[in-house]
């Protein structure tokens, strides 16, 4: 999986992207001691780093940068239409079988 990383002088996190478990897993280290966090929130209570001073304000930019963003609703596909035009199946012919035929006596 791609990882993503921040340094910070004795500051270092990397994110990684998993397929079990937890989505997403922070792996911090900070001076001697390291822990993986889920939650960018902890991330900030457990490092301690000010908020005005520029390497806190990079590492909360570099956090909130992985935060989703809403996404368009999709448009509604009109199936009905779609199986009348594209399908092969019963579901995709008229109803009355016999609405096209001709009686030849």
């Amino acid at each position: 999986m791609k990882s993503e990383r921040f340094t910070a002088g004795q500051l270092w996190i990397e994110r990684n992207r998993r397929r079990e478990g937890p989505p997403v897993v922070y792996t911090v280290l900070c001076g001697k001691s390291a822990r993986p966090f889920t939650d960018p929130k902890a991330i900030l209570k457990w490092v301690k780093w000010p908020k005005g001073t520029p390497t806190g304000d990079a590492l909360r930019e570099w956090l909130t940068s992985f935060e989703q963003k809403p996404q368009a609703p999709a448009p509604e596909a009109d199936f009905a239409e779609r199986i009348k035009a594209e399908g092969f199946g019963p579901e995709a012919h008229d109803d009355d079988p016999t609405a096209n035929t001709k009686m030849v006596t």
